[in-house]
């Protein structure tokens, strides 16, 4: 990515945490991996508009950072669950970017609209405002 391309990310980044969480933006802690909510807001978000997951941040906006370490093998995890068809179905191929915001390490997904209907570990899940609600019935 060029310097310009890089520095238009970072501004559209920091824009969304402005903005704070929302029906399309949401802000994971992340330590040394992700948790299953994450999964789960990449699920609510594929089967509803969409959306902006940025970790490393706090839910305040705050941003705490991955460690710089950790991000390339959390990335690498993070697509092999998606990829797997027994955790998600169908799989999403999605690419998480690492971006350095003020000297901390976030990992920025983006999780486009899909067409399919998605779940992630038998469950289907929806945004609801700034929740990832589970869906009951088939």
């Amino acid at each position: 990515m060029d310097e310009f391309a890089k520095a238009e990310k970072i501004e559209k980044i920091k824009k969304f945490i402005s903005e704070g969480e929302n029906i399309h933006i949401e802000f994971k802690r992340c330590g040394n991996g992700f948790d299953k909510d994450v999964y789960e807001t990449v699920c609510s978000f594929s089967n509803r508009y969409g959306g902006e997951i940025l970790c490393g941040v706090l839910d305040n906006g705050e941003i705490q950072g991955v460690p710089q370490k950790a991000a390339p093998e959390m990335i690498k995890n993070f697509t092999t669950v998606l990829s797997n068809q027994e955790i998600f179905n169908p799989p999403l191929y999605i690419t998480p970017e690492i971006i350095e915001i003020d000297g901390k390490t976030i990992i920025f997904i983006h999780v486009p609209l899909s067409s399919n209907v998605h779940s992630y570990k038998g469950r289907f899940y929806d945004r609801v405002f700034e929740s990832d609600v589970v869906i009951k019935g088939s």
